[in-house]
């Protein structure tokens, strides 16, 4: 007869890696049991006959994450308006960010998964889904406070950095409107080239600072100098 507990045994997570995880969130779990389900994917609990997976912790930890990233981004850009904050949040939290963050925790490489998946390459959105869960996992073990600030760590510590790299025209705006500055004007000087492969001219003058940049559409051109006007005004104003 199989010893089934033995068998799952020798796949669960390995001690220092969830040391690793746990200090790459900033959060040591109580139940190690709930950071197991939470990194327990449906086919493994499948393969070994389990009666959890992590699916139910990834519904909680993705409605916790996008509840507290709106809540301080609301907080942190009074002036923004809801297409804006809509913009930020989705950079913030796309299965790409997730998978990025998740990947830095080595999430990939201790996901309980079934035979039919490789350990290190699993889907991006099978990674990101256990990095939700985890913050699921996370607000049952510590509570609402304890996972606001895995949150906070994990996606907003460089949320404006994130921005400008992301959404320059936008990062750029924001700026100026929490410090009651003019907002920029976009200026078209030419447009050149053949009319299935143009290339756009943009200038922006701004507070002593000017920028001329062409881009293959003019919304790449206007990112290109939004991004560098804003590093110039961070450089006089401070950031």
């Amino acid at each position: 007869m199989i010893d089934l507990e033995a068998l799952i045994s020798k796949q669960r997570l390995d001690e220092h890696e969830i040391k690793f995880l746990e200090e790459g969130i900033g959060y040591t779990f109580e139940d190690k049991m709930l950071l197991e389900e939470a990194l327990c994917h449906s086919s493994f609990a499948k393969e070994y006959g389990l009666s959890y997976n992590n699916e139910r912790l990834e519904f909680l930890g993705d409605s916790v994450l996008e509840f507290i990233v709106t809540r301080t981004l609301f907080r942190n850009y009074p002036d923004a308006n809801e297409g804006e904050l809509t913009q930020m949040r989705a950079g913030l939290v796309k299965t790409d960010s997730l998978f990025r963050k998740a990947d830095s925790l080595r999430i990939p490489y201790i996901v309980l998964h079934g035979h039919t998946m490789k350990t290190g390459d699993l889907p991006k959105s099978v990674t990101a889904d256990a990095l939700e869960a985890v913050i699921g996992a996370v607000c049952l073990d510590g509570g609402m406070s304890a996972a606001e600030r895995v949150v906070k760590k994990l996606f907003l510590s460089n949320a404006e950095e994130l921005l400008t790299e992301r959404d320059p025209k936008t990062a750029l705006q924001l700026w100026l409107q929490a410090r009651a500055m003019p907002l920029p004007k976009y200026e078209l000087l030419k447009t050149e080239g053949p009319s299935h492969a143009p290339t756009f001219t943009v200038r922006l003058y701004m507070n002593g600072f000017e920028h001329v940049e062409t881009g293959k559409s003019r919304k790449k051109a206007e990112a290109k100098v939004a991004a560098l006007i804003l590093e110039d005004l961070k450089a006089k104003f401070g950031a």
